[in-house]
Formats: structure tokens, sequence, C-alpha cells
């Protein structure tokens, strides 16, 4: 018996959820710890905006000049002309008038709009400290005057701005003059634009004059973001591909016990149900209980069905005594009886019926010896094809009393491995049965031929189709297709369990090939044995 054609591995089951769970385990980490190595890139980012800023911040008042401001930036970004590539950008933009003062060659044109959105209010301004007028002479009171900043290192712009192997361009002429620290009048606020199809991170710095922009470029910033991310998706494909082939494995392991009780299964017989399951030192306490309470299941069902062919057995042996003696007595009767009398009449009848009980009691004989393994075989290699010229005989004969045509195709040579009166049996009661179950004038069509290492024999009958609720219970045991059992056709539901039981001892298969309306064929398919 084959699974159902929807049924599912278990073993692919429990891999593909094992999958899923690490999957979302996996895709889930992912997502986190990618969030939290972007922020951690914004942030740094935004540190390496900050840096230079308060550099440029150092450097400038409400009176630097343009020609100050490129100085400035030259300084800080290296953005002469020859530099107009970098990443780095300056834009200085006046609050009043919202005019540029300043930008680097490589500053975007486009986004004013961003920029003035970051301008202070007039608030903000209003409550900004008083500046210290030019030429670094002392502040208003209470404004302590700053010391200049210590000189800066080699390479130390090129290793704030992210910028490896950037150097210090030649100092101008004339060195800048070193400022107070100018009022910042709010906090620096940051924000994101794009323009000519690159995105930019903008840092905003508001004097009460100007505020200045300081930008950086993300591109190096969204590769690194998109070598993280593959860097996940191929770490998270390997690791859903080791969880698979983890799961399949642990499920094999799991399963063998299993498929030690399958193949037990399907070894066990009606005529040896003495196999048990073996049992392993390794198996897991569930399994080792489950395959004990199967060995205990199939010791009483082995139990119970000994029993029952021994009942079989023991009761069609003892019934063929009192029957034989029956059968003479009755025909002893039969043939003292005056004929046509009522006593004749009745002998004649219970004869019958006696008979009947005979060969039923010689069949559950019969059957009960199959069933234990114990039926007398003699095999003996013989032509088949000269064997059935005496059923096609008997077939003459029946179908000439039935009213109908018999049509025979035997294939002469061919030479068969069995016993040759068991299996003869088998191919008088298909015959017999498409006699019996057919309509009248119709036709039995018998046909032996040799096929792919098999000797085929068929029976066909223009009989009514077999109902396919039917088909299954045909070589059921005392099974009949006329429910109320009107004996409307003589038989007592053994004929085909017979026949198949005959047919298995000789290594043959009996079954039902195709049952539809004026054609119904059954089949008798054995192998060929080598060297016959």
């Amino acid at each position: 018996m084959s699974a159902p054609a929807n049924t599912r591995s278990f073993r692919i089951r429990l891999a593909l959820q094992t999958m899923i769970v690490a999957g979302t385990l996996v895709a889930g980490f992912g997502a986190a710890a990618w969030w939290y190595a972007s922020q951690t890139l914004e942030r740094s980012v935004d540190d390496r905006i900050i840096a230079p800023a308060q550099r440029v911040w150092n450097r400038i008042d409400p009176y630097t000049t343009d020609e100050q401001f490129k100085m400035i930036a030259d300084l800080v970004f290296g953005t002469s002309g020859d530099r107009s590539a970098t990443h780095a950008v300056l834009v200085v933009q006046e609050h009043e008038r919202g005019q540029t003062l300043f930008s680097t060659p490589n500053a975007p044109k486009d986004l004013n709009a961003y920029f003035r959105s970051c301008f202070p209010t007039q608030d903000e301004i209003g409550r900004a400290p008083p500046v210290a007028p030019p030429g670094g002479g002392p502040g208003p009171p209470g404004v302590r005057r700053r010391e200049p900043p210590p000189p800066r290192r080699e390479n130390e712009l090129g290793d704030l701005l992210g910028t490896p192997g950037f150097h210090r361009p030649p100092p101008p002429e004339r060195e800048l003059p070193f400022r107070p620290q100018m009022p910042m009048v709010r906090e620096p606020t940051t924000f994101t634009a794009r323009s000519g199809g690159i995105d930019w991170r903008f840092g905003a710095f508001s004097s009460p004059t100007y505020t200045i922009f300081i930008g950086l470029s993300l591109t190096d910033f969204y590769a690194e973001i998109n070598r993280m991310a593959w860097w996940y998706f191929g770490a998270g494909t390997l690791g859903l591909a080791l969880a698979g082939l983890g799961a399949l494995w642990t499920s094999r392991q799991a399963m063998r016990p299993l498929e030690r009780v399958v193949s037990t299964a399907q070894h066990l017989t009606a005529s040896d149900l003495a196999e048990r399951i073996p049992l392993q030192k390794d198996d897991n306490r569930e399994f080792a209980q489950l395959i004990d309470v199967l060995n205990g299941m199939m010791q009483r069902l082995e139990g119970s069905f000994q029993q029952a062919v021994r009942f079989t057995a023991d009761a069609s042996h003892e019934l063929k005594t009192p029957l034989a003696i029956m059968l003479a007595d009755l025909d002893d009767a039969v043939r003292h009886s005056t004929p046509g009398s009522t006593e004749h009449e009745r002998f004649v009848s219970l004869f019958a019926e006696a008979s009947r009980l005979k060969q039923i009691t010689q069949s559950l004989l019969l059957l009960s010896q199959a069933d234990a393994g114990r039926l007398p075989t003699h095999p003996e290699s013989y032509d088949l094809s000269a064997d059935l010229e005496r059923l096609i005989e008997d077939g003459e004969i029946l179908c000439e009393q039935a009213g109908l045509a018999l049509a025979h195709d035997i294939t002469p040579g061919i030479i068969a491995h069995a016993d040759r009166a068991l299996l003869r049996q088998v191919f008088q009661n298909l015959l017999s049965n498409a006699v019996k179950y057919n309509r009248p004038e119709g036709r039995v069509s018998l046909q032996l031929s040799q096929q792919d290492g098999h000797i085929i024999f068929s029976v066909a009958n223009t009989g009514p189709a077999i109902p396919p609720e039917n088909q299954q219970r045909l070589f059921e045991r005392f099974f009949r297709g006329d429910k109320a059992h009107t004996r409307q056709k003589d038989g007592f539901g053994l004929g085909l369990n017979i026949a198949m039981e005959l047919a298995r001892a000789n290594g043959a298969e009996l079954r039902l090939v195709s049952s539809k309306e004026d054609e119904t064929v059954f089949e008798v398919r054995m192998a060929v044995q080598e060297g016959v």
C-alpha cells in the first residue's frame, strides 16, 4: 500500500520549519545589526562634519572677507582649484539678503532652499552675545579673550575628514590673524539633501550675520552600507543553508527507528507474523517505548491469527467425516426413493446443499493452509500452452451450454514453472466466473502470451461492469456483489479469494485489469523462471 499523493516528508518539513525559524531570527538580527551599524556610520559622518567646522569657526568673524574664506577653506579642506573633486564642501550664506558669500568649487548649487530653512530666527539672533571688533582688540566686558590654538600636526585634517593621503597645502604668503571666538546663535543642526544624483550630509553653524554649511558626500557612506548589507545577506544565506542541512541530518538520525518500523511492517504478511522490530542500544527512550508497544501488538496479532487459522483448519477437518456420511446416506436415499415423489425431491435438495457445504469446507481448509503458509505445492516445469488445451475444451462445453462464444489466443511453447494442479484451478475459477457473470449471447476470451520476462494469462467476458465500490472488495472472502445473497448466481464468495491465494502460492499475481460495460478483464501474471 503506497502513501497518499498529498503526504509530505517529515524530514523535509522539519528542515523547512527550521529554516523558517532560523531565517526569521537571522533576518531580525541582521536588520537590527544593519540599522545599528548604519546609525553608527551616520554619527561618524556627523562627527567628521563637526570636527572641521570647529576649525573653521575658530578662524572667522563677522568681518571675514571672501579672500579669507577661500584661504580658510583651502587650509581646512584643501579646496583649491586642483582639489575640486574632494568630498568635503563649504558654503557661507548671509542671513539678511540670503546671498552666498562663499562656496567651494565642488559645492552643490541647487540647495538654497535647504540652506535658508536652517537660518536662525530674529529672536535667536537677538539673544546672541556681542561680537568683538576686528583686529583682536578686547571684547565687551565679561568676555574672556581666547588664546590661539596650538599648531596642527601633519595630516590631521585628512584624519578628521576621512580622506587618507591628504596633505596640508603650502601655507599662504600671509598668515590669517587669530580672531576671538564668534558667538553661535544656536546649536548646530544637520540635514541630508540630494543634488546632482549625490546625497550630501550638511551641518549648519549659525552666527548673527551668516550661517556656515559644511557638507560631506554620502557616496562612501552608502557604499559601506551596501557592503554591510551584502555581507549580512551572504552570511544569512549561508547560515540558512547550514541550518537546513543540519535539520535534515538531525531528522534523518531521529527517523532511523521509524524506518526500521516501516521496513518490518512492509515484510509482514498474513502467513508470517513472527517478525519483530529490532531494538538498538542507541534508540531514544520514546522510540524504544514505541517499538516495544508495536512488537507487543504484533505478538498479540500473531497469536489471534494463529488461533483463527487453527480453528478454521480444525473445524473443516472435523466436518469432513460427518459430511461424507451425510452425502452417502442422502445418495442412498435418493436412489431408493420414488422419482418424482416429494421424498425424492427433498432428498435431492438436501444432497445439493450437503455438496455445497462440502465445497465450502474444502475451500476453508485450503485457505487455512494458505494462511498458515502450509499449502502443499509441487512446482515443476511444463508446457503451459499445451496444458491450456484441456481448459479450452472445458470452456467450449460451458460456453455452449450457456449460449456464449469462446475465443482464444494461446501463444505456443510457453514453459511455466509452477504447481500444475493449483495453477489449473486458478484458470478454471476465472473461466467459470467469466461464463457465470456474462450476458446472453455474450463472449468469453482467453489469451496467453509472454512479455518482458512475464507469462500473462488473461480472461475477458462481455458481462456487466463491476461497480467501482465493489472492485476493491472482489478478492475478500465471502464477498458477493449480490448483497442479499439470493443465490441468483451459484457461488459462496470464495472463488476469487482462493484463486488469488493459489496464484500467490505459485509466485503469480491475480488482479482485475479493468471493468466496464461489456468488458471485464482479469489477469494472471507470473515471472519466467531463468533456465526454464
